[in-house]
């Protein structure tokens, strides 16, 4: 078996590589999110919560296949130091396509007894069928993707990305006004899945050429298992939305919950654009210790400054936006998208310092933190929901969130002295913003106005106020993270990067 050996890039290079890649991403994420947000507009007036929870509940198993098909040999080829070979490459992807296939036989075989112990109807069985199959757009463009990644050609599979939210919008919002009620969204899913195979395989270099090589597979699995399984723990512990609550308060409670998160969890496409980036760039960056931490610490700063600017803004005002936007069916689910869009700012940065994690070499420490968040969440969690209903799902996430990452900085703070102090650098922010938030909350509840469209209104407009002056003080307190300081070097920087762009290029350089 023939190893090509990596090209020599500098730190500073494999820097710059992934910012620009993830400028692309970003900017990709930026249009996605505004196809996003038109479509949940108009889904919002065609479909219902009880479309949503008999989705959510039906894709839970093709979520979970996903995860199941992947094993994280991917991962392991983006994190060793020689360039994948044919038979590495060849032996994973048909590892894929065996795997899924026996997920897709055991989901179908199992999909009429889903559907009757949540009473989702007969007619439930063909999607969870054609979700299943579904699993096979995503394993075979697993390969071709990781290739591309890889190289951090994050520029091309943007586009590709970009291409296949637009098909899936166009595709849902036909149908829902069709009248296909839940189809809508399993189609619209299925469409985006397959216009994205065809794109990545036309846009990467990688061909199914090789042989099968079972060393190659003993090889891999250990980095492999260790990367995939917190993500795997991490969706059976999703799993406790459809099926506890869906088992205790009825599917209408899960489309309550999963619109509610679908809607706050529109930062998290920032997450998700870091973390793809962040995973080669580290990778890369394994033998400098001192620019891995520098590169962490910088992004987790301005990630912070950045989430805690805007999120308690949209906080105060979502009273006012669901009900004029989306409609007063949404409006029992205002407190749960409060409560999801504060802990989607842990997740983000959790994320991030989960990647760091992985690749420090860290997978199995990572594993230990998703079995206990989801051992918190099935026990605790099922007494809360069967306790206070509805009202203890956001409480309870925000707070397993918050030690989640607080655990997480900790464990990453040890992989070199360089990282040393994370915990108070991601936690001290958080915290402090919520508590100020909490307080502006508090005081324009208490302000004699009538409970009308203009009384809401006027709540919103003082609490932003009252959260504007308190963050002020904040700034002026010793020993906080300056997020007016950060948002202003962000600023700095964009500004110096368009200056340097416009700037001539002498013969010298």
């Amino acid at each position: 078996m023939t190893v090509t050996a990596v090209p020599e890039v500098s730190t500073g290079e494999v820097k710059a590589r992934a910012l620009k890649g993830m400028f692309v991403l970003a900017a990709r994420t930026v249009a996605s999110q505004g196809l996003r947000v038109l479509s949940a507009l108009v889904l919002s007036r065609l479909l219902f919560p009880a479309d949503y929870g008999l989705f959510g509940i039906v894709s839970y198993a093709a979520s979970l296949g996903v995860f199941l098909g992947d094993l994280g040999l991917s991962a392991a080829l983006v994190r060793q130091p020689h360039e994948p070979t044919h038979d590495e490459t060849f032996t994973i992807f048909w590892c894929h396509q065996a795997l899924t296939a026996a997920i897709v036989a055991t989901v179908c075989a199992l999909a009429s007894r889903l559907t009757e112990g949540y009473a989702l109807g007969a007619g439930a069985v063909p999607m969870v069928w054609a979700l299943a199959l579904g699993l096979f757009l995503s394993s075979l463009r697993v390969i071709p993707l990781m290739a591309l990644e890889r190289k951090l050609a994050f520029p091309v599979i943007a586009r590709a990305e970009l291409v296949e939210s637009v098909a899936q919008v166009i595709a849902t919002i036909a149908l829902a006004a069709l009248g296909f009620g839940a189809w809508a969204l399993a189609v619209g899913g299925l469409v985006r899945g397959a216009v994205g195979l065809v794109l990545i395989w036309w846009a990467s270099p990688w061909r199914p050429r090789g042989r099968f090589r079972l060393d190659v597979l003993k090889r891999l699995m250990g980095f492999g298992l260790a990367f995939q399984l917190p993500p795997l723990v991490a969706a059976l512990v999703a799993g406790w939305v459809p099926l506890v609550v869906g088992g205790v308060l009825g599917k209408e409670a899960v489309g309550l919950v999963n619109w509610a998160w679908a809607l706050a969890s529109t930062p998290m496409m920032l997450s998700v654009v870091l973390n793809r980036v962040a995973f080669p760039a580290y990778c890369r960056l394994q033998e400098d210790p001192a620019g891995f931490a520098e590169y962490l610490r910088t992004s987790l700063r301005r990630l912070s400054a950045v989430l805690l600017l805007v999120i308690p803004c949209v906080v105060l005002g979502l009273p006012v936006v669901v009900p004029l936007f989306f409609g007063e069916r949404w409006v029992p689910a205002v407190a749960l998208v409060q409560w999801f869009s504060l802990e989607c700012v842990l997740t983000t940065l959790t994320g991030l310092l989960a990647t760091a994690q992985n690749a420090g070499g860290r997978p199995w420490e990572r594993l230990v933190v998703v079995v206990g968040v989801g051992a918190a969440k099935w026990s605790v969690g099922t007494w809360v929901i069967q306790r206070f209903g509805m009202e203890g799902v956001g409480p309870l996430g925000l707070s397993v969130s918050l030690v989640e990452m607080a655990v997480t900085a900790w464990l990453v703070g040890r992989i070199n002295p360089a990282m040393r102090g994370l915990v108070t650098q991601v936690v001290e922010p958080f915290v402090t913003v919520a508590l100020l938030l909490a307080g502006a909350c508090a005081a324009a509840l208490t302000l004699p106005l009538a409970a009308s469209d203009l009384g809401t209104l006027a709540r919103a407009l003082v609490g932003v106020v009252l959260f504007a002056g308190l963050l002020l003080a904040r700034e002026r307190l010793p020993g906080t993270l300056s997020l007016l300081g950060e948002l202003k070097d962000i600023l700095g920087f964009v500004r110096a990067r368009r200056a340097a762009r416009a700037a001539p290029v002498s013969p010298a350089s």
